[in-house]
């Protein structure tokens, strides 16, 4: 089955389709590493696609929990620390989990983003890390879905990578 490739944005989407097209780039990552045989021994820049994986649900889990809080009316509980650092956090939790665990959990978090970002006002400025600026549901959103498909064309050339050295070892 072949899947339409997501484009760049032409004009400003609406939050719908803003959302679907994170709903699609959730998916095709879930799939892209699930679908792998030992995802954590296949290489992906400075980590493995299993701790990509785990990359994305740290990240995609904050996201849920801050839209949370604001739906909520509560303030959100934004981390602190540097990228470097909490990406290392964020990878390292996530190493003693299954890859069906990961998958379950960003879909968890996803759950929780589709339901409350469309109670948001379109004003509203979701924080992500003590420090950094802040975003409105829409900007939230497409930040998002880039860096998931960012994430995701970098598993599919290491899955190119290793089916291509597959062919050429020896049997």
């Amino acid at each position: 089955m072949s899947r339409k490739a997501l484009t760049p944005l032409e004009a400003s989407p609406d939050r719908t389709t803003l959302l679907a097209q994170v709903e699609d780039a959730v998916q095709r990552i879930t799939g892209a590493v699930i679908g792998l045989e030992h995802p954590e021994l296949v290489q992906v820049d400075e980590w493995s696609v299993k701790d990509t994986l785990g990359h994305i649900l740290f990240w995609h889990e904050i996201f849920a929990r801050n839209v949370a809080a604001l739906a909520d009316g509560r303030e959100p509980d934004v981390l602190a620390g540097k990228y470097i650092d909490l990406n290392r956090r964020g990878v390292e939790e996530s190493r003693a989990m299954s890859t069906d665990r990961l998958a379950a959990r960003l879909e968890e978090a996803q759950a929780v983003i589709r339901r409350c970002i469309v109670e948001l006002p379109a004003d509203v400025q979701i924080p992500y890390r003590k420090g950094s600026r802040t975003y409105t549901p829409d900007e939230h959103l497409a930040i998002v879905r880039d860096h998931i498909v960012a994430h995701l064309h970098r598993v599919e050339r290491a899955q190119r990578r290793r089916k291509r050295g597959d062919a050429l070892s020896p049997e």
